[in-house]
């Protein structure tokens, strides 16, 4: 088995995850995420934050000496949508990686996609074919496949930060700009999914904090509880009663929602809105929310020199 560990700079937060690889197999033995927001006002301005960055970078040196206590053996940074979309992204990932020398990675929509897929389905060998989604902060990527090995992927430019910055202003937002909102996705989705194309598919499968949130706010978790969530059954029903109640409350409201992050509490409504909104298009009845995803993906083809 090799120790690997896997940083990414999403969004809204920055995670990382120290793990065991080995003959296609992955055993974790860390986990930690910290919301950074480094997407914020990339989509208006199309640069990153002075104070973003600086909160990305405390946070992965904290990790490095995490990762350095851990004795990685590879370790390296992939950047997503923020980075990708930002005009000095590979300039600030470039100093990241000379601050704390780890290498790193700037991924493109369809590799960031394929990473997510290979993580999500890792343990659904008999899952047949899997319909995927992970709603970030700055895009929403899409994957169609048996597990592993996707033969459809799509990245969309939306994602819960994006979608928040665009149209929600009021707290909570107001019917219209939920309607604005859901206007949008609606038409994105339509223009770039045809969705009677992907053929059929056994399983839904999402991942990242909108859903892991969905569900365990709909558990009436006390604490958050990684075990308990992967695996879930969330159905339609259920984010659509969800987002209602998001809805009806203040951000001060949510933030009193046991399992709700700090930095979770402004963007739910935006992220549970692209959540129904896709299930709507895809005619999801339920969805199974993964623990496993992008890291683990990264850390599998981390190990295997693919990345």
């Amino acid at each position: 088995m090799t120790r690997v560990a896997v940083i990414d700079t999403g969004t809204n937060s920055t995670r990382m995850l120290v793990a065991d690889v080995g003959d296609g197999k992955i055993n974790e033995v860390l986990r930690k995420t910290e919301i950074t927001r480094l997407g914020v006002g990339v989509d208006s301005s199309g640069k990153l934050d002075a104070d973003a960055k600086a909160r990305v970078s405390r946070c992965i040196a904290g990790f490095r000496e995490i990762i350095d206590d851990e004795r990685a053996q590879m370790t390296i940074i992939i950047a997503t949508s923020s980075i990708r979309d930002a005009d000095d992204g590979e300039e600030f990932m470039k100093e990241l990686s000379v601050q704390t020398a780890i290498s790193h990675s700037i991924l493109t929509g369809r590799e960031e996609a394929v990473l997510s897929f290979t993580g999500s389905t890792i343990g659904l060998a008999d899952a047949g074919r899997v319909f995927f989604f992970d709603v970030g902060g700055g895009s929403t990527e899409i994957a169609v496949g048996r597990p592993g090995d996707p033969d459809y992927v799509k990245s969309l430019g939306i994602g819960c930060v994006r979608l928040k910055e665009r149209y929600f202003k009021s707290d909570p937002p107001g019917m219209n700009e939920i309607k604005a909102a859901a206007g949008h996705i609606d038409t994105l989705l339509a223009s770039a999914i045809d969705i009677g194309s992907l053929g059929e598919f056994k399983t839904a499968v999402a991942v990242a904090g909108t859903v892991t949130t969905l569900a365990a706010v709909e558990m009436k978790l006390e604490k958050y509880d990684p075990v308990a969530v992967h695996g879930f059954v969330l159905s339609r029903q259920s984010v659509e009663r969800l987002l209602a109640k998001f809805i009806s409350m203040t951000r001060q409201e949510r933030r009193e929602i046991a399992t709700m992050e700090e930095g979770r509490t402004d963007v739910i409504i935006s992220g549970s809105l692209i959540v129904l909104r896709l299930m709507h298009y895809a005619g999801l009845d339920s969805l199974t929310v993964s623990e496993r995803d992008i890291l683990d993906g990264a850390a599998i083809r981390l190990a295997d020199g693919s990345i």
